[in-house]
């Protein structure tokens, strides 16, 4: 099954309709009309959501074939055009800000209050970017920035994923084409196994150490200049900031997490016992506890996931199954082929794409429920403009771990044998730990990396820097091969989107709390769970949550998630 990229359809003639919003522009001035105002917002949305959809659709067809020459050739001509429609907007958008723009009068406070509400789906934002103006430059100094990330960072970080793409692994005088068919190997029965993937590819991500390392330096050193030439208090700042949440919460969630790592170490030590084993190498983390393995068809796959997410909410499983019927899913593995998954939002009026690597396991049925989780979210806010559709980092993997949730906990409720239902849990066990615990310590790597940087450091010095990180993580329930050092060159997150991960540990938590209070209140909550979901970015997260009775900053909100992991841990012990 492979994608339909024809409902990504580009409109012909854009530089022409970028030129004449050039010329509009000028007319901008404190005592605009509304109904002029409107007019030059409701363009610059649309303007927008065709530029999305000319950069995505060579991104797509790139994400299924890294050799896509021609691909490559319309992201270089998207790119271009990209630069054009910002230079332009940029007018707009520092006007809006109540900065100084060349010819234009500048917008002040009661003039801007007024004019924000003629579209009541931007006031927020509108209002939360005059706000943080603080941290813009001159216009021509971001063009300057804009220029350099399209033609410099960018084409640095699609380098990196070449690179990786092209990586070949071998097991037993075996070739490994993909990464997708390595790593569902970590989750082999077989101890053996387990250990020659994980070596297989920490020993290929070794070898390439220097290209990793220079790629992931120029990364963080450009985010650092930047931060630093915006004003941000520091590194991480910059992103909690963009995301729209507090320094402290995200400090509270880090402490918090890296706090109740001593559950996840207990958790490795009952494992290690039931495994037989003295103790568990770090290649036994996500050892399954049974026997066999058994195949899942894509068939199962998609019935498990849709009418656990009908019995759920019908409405939820009734959006999953657009993404199917519209052919919007690109399914297998294949040479020259992204590894992982995601879900692409391109714009409201379009069904999102999701990208997998269906290869069989039952773990992919879990992968399925996350991207259409997020598939769900984006279709349920997509009464939204396409700049306030997506939640920001935080809630943007609420709606995909709910989806994790709701397949679990129903496979679990089918589930009669005993011993199938622990080795369930031990499973989703396996999977907090990657998604509250892991995620978190990629943050303090990258929090200790950008340090470190700062004042120069080798790749083989950054790989020490991880390889502590891991060793304060596990304690001493598990023995950690030294090769795991070279993992942090393997996250793509943290070259990608420097501090993206605490969006997933932050998601985790939250879905946990929520889907609790679904399970103790019934349908009724369904309610404040659409409410959250269909929200999008148009509003403050932190108030929509309050309004909800949850409080992220605070730890004792946190804490309560990991009463969820507590009660799965006494039903496998």
């Amino acid at each position: 099954m492979q994608w339909n990229l024809d409902d990504i359809i580009i409109e012909k003639n854009i530089e022409e309709r970028i030129k004449k919003f050039e010329k509009l522009l000028k007319i901008l001035n404190p005592k605009i009309s509304e109904k002029e105002y409107k007019r030059i917002i409701l363009e610059s949305e649309s303007l927008g959501e065709e530029i999305t959809k000319i950069n995505y659709l060579p991104e797509l067809k790139e994400a299924t074939d890294q050799k896509d020459e021609e691909a490559k050739k319309q992201k270089a001509q998207a790119r271009d055009l990209y630069l054009k429609y910002a230079e332009v907007v940029r007018v707009l958008d520092h006007w809006i800000k109540g900065l100084e723009v060349e010819g234009l009068k500048r917008l002040d406070d009661v003039n801007a209050n007024r004019l924000f509400k003629v579209v009541k789906d931007l006031e927020y934002g509108l209002g939360r970017s005059r706000m943080l103006a603080k941290y813009s430059l001159d216009i021509k100094s971001e063009e300057i920035i804009t220029h350099k990330d399209t033609f410099g960072l960018e084409p640095l970080l699609d380098l990196r994923e070449i690179i990786e793409t092209e990586q070949k692994y071998k097991i037993n005088n075996k070739v490994i084409e993909t990464q997708a068919e390595l790593t569902k190997l970590f989750y082999s029965a077989n101890r053996e196994t387990r250990k020659q993937a994980y070596l297989a590819l920490l020993i290929r991500h070794k070898e390439n150490l220097n290209k990793y390392n220079l790629v992931y330096q120029a990364r963080v050193r450009d985010w650092q200049y930047e931060s630093k030439l915006r004003g941000y208090k520091n590194a991480i700042s910059q992103r909690n900031i963009g995301n729209d949440v507090s320094n402290k919460t995200i400090e509270v969630l880090l402490k918090t997490c890296k706090d109740n790592r001593n559950i996840f170490q207990e958790l490795f030590k009952l494992k290690a016992k039931k495994l037989g084993l003295k103790k568990l190498e770090r290649w036994d983390v996500y050892a399954p506890i049974k026997t066999k393995e058994r195949k899942v068809t894509w068939e199962e796959a998609k019935e498990t996931v849709l009418t656990s997410f009908d019995s759920f909410w019908p409405d939820f499983g009734k959006k999953a199954r657009l993404i199917i019927e519209e052919k919007h899913i690109d399914l297998l593995p294949s040479p020259g082929k992204r590894s992982g998954a995601f879900c692409a939002t391109i714009t409201p009026k379009i069904t999102p794409y999701v990208l997998l690597n269906f290869t069989g396991t039952e773990r992919d049925i879990l992968v399925l429920a996350h991207e259409l989780g997020h598939a769900v979210h984006s279709l349920m806010a997509n009464k939204h403009f396409g700049s306030t559709q997506q939640a920001g980092l935080p809630l943007a993997e609420t709606a995909s771990t709910l989806g994790e949730l709701m397949v679990f906990n129903k496979m679990l409720k089918q589930e009669t044998d005993k011993e199938i239902k622990r080795s369930l849990v031990w499973s989703k066990l396996g999977d907090a730990y990657a998604t509250i615990l892991r995620q978190n310590y990629f943050v303090l790597f990258e929090i200790q990396a950008f340090e470190a940087i700062k004042k120069g450091v080798t790749g083989e010095e950054l790989s020490q820097i991880y390889f502590k990180n891991l060793k304060e993580q596990f304690g001493e329930s598990v023995e950690i091969d030294e090769n795991f050092k070279y993992e942090w060159a393997y996250i793509s997150h943290i070259f990608e989107t420097p501090f993206y991960c605490y969006a997933y540990n932050f998601g985790e938590l939250l879905s946990y709390c929520l889907y609790s209070r679904y399970l103790a209140e019934g349908n009724g909550f369904i309610k404040v769970i659409e409410k959250i979901l269909s929200s999008g970015g148009a509003v403050n997260p932190t108030k929509l949550l309050k309004d909800m009775g949850i409080d992220i900053e605070s730890e004792k909100f946190w804490q309560s998630g990991f009463q969820v992991i507590k009660e799965w841990m006494v039903m496998v012990n």
